[in-house]
């Protein structure tokens, strides 16, 4: 039998990938018993996981009012941006010199899964192994605590990139065309291709902000500009 403890993990878990995916949309209302129907978790686990959520700025209440998913934060987009483009320019780095052939063959199989599901226009999958293209990384330079740290500071952040998923008439194939960029550095140990790839791959969001908050200005609290 679970833990309550476990359970609570599992709500919060469940609950903050519905956030980041957008099956829970940026502004729309929610309650505990629908989250209940919908994940088949009790009561108290669902409460505590939206109490964690709102410390973390995911969830907003209003008096009278209720429960209600937060609006996608510009600033905070940015401001995570950034800390993942610092850290991620030396992690990347430091992984060039040491990747080994076997990692290096266990990432090309991702990027060939990323085309796969990028074709079939399965957002949820290929969000999933854009992201453990990335963990991959703090896993051999041996940096996961690191890692976890981040997914407090990169909410925002991923919920734009899934949303930019979204939005037709970008150019979905530059995230891949990237990462295979990225690999092919790798294989050649160029560390410096490495950092400017990374930061070009970071820098995607200031590309498509404009278009992706037009197309869905709905989901956004703040018009803000990177400094």
């Amino acid at each position: 039998m679970e833990s309550p403890e476990n359970y609570q993990d599992e709500a919060y878990a469940y609950i903050k990938k519905m956030i980041i995916t957008l099956t829970l949309r940026p502004g729309q209302h929610v309650t505990i018993s629908s989250l209940k129907e919908q994940l088949g978790i009790g009561t108290t686990p669902i409460r505590e996981a939206i109490i964690r959520l709102r410390r973390e700025g995911l969830f907003r209440v209003i008096p009278q009012s209720g429960t209600y998913v937060s609006k996608i934060n510009m600033d905070e987009v940015y401001q995570a941006r950034f800390v993942r483009e610092d850290l991620e320019t030396l992690i990347f780095s430091d992984a060039a010199a040491k990747m080994s052939l076997q990692q290096l063959a266990e990432l090309e199989q991702n990027t060939e899964l990323q085309k796969i599901y990028l074709k079939a226009k399965n957002y949820d999958r290929f969000f999933e192994l854009d992201e453990q293209f990335h963990k991959y990384f703090y896993e051999v330079t041996g940096k996961t605590y690191v890692w976890n740290w981040l997914q407090l500071l990169n909410a925002q952040f991923n919920r734009f990139r899934y949303l930019r998923l979204e939005v037709s008439g970008l150019n979905w194939d530059e995230i891949l065309r990237q990462h295979e960029g990225i690999v092919e550095a790798l294989r050649r140990r160029d560390q410096a291709t490495v950092v400017q790839l990374v930061g070009q791959h970071l820098h995607l969001v200031d590309n498509d902000v404009k278009t992706v908050m037009i197309a869905a200005s709905e989901y956004f609290e703040t018009v803000s500009k990177a400094e």
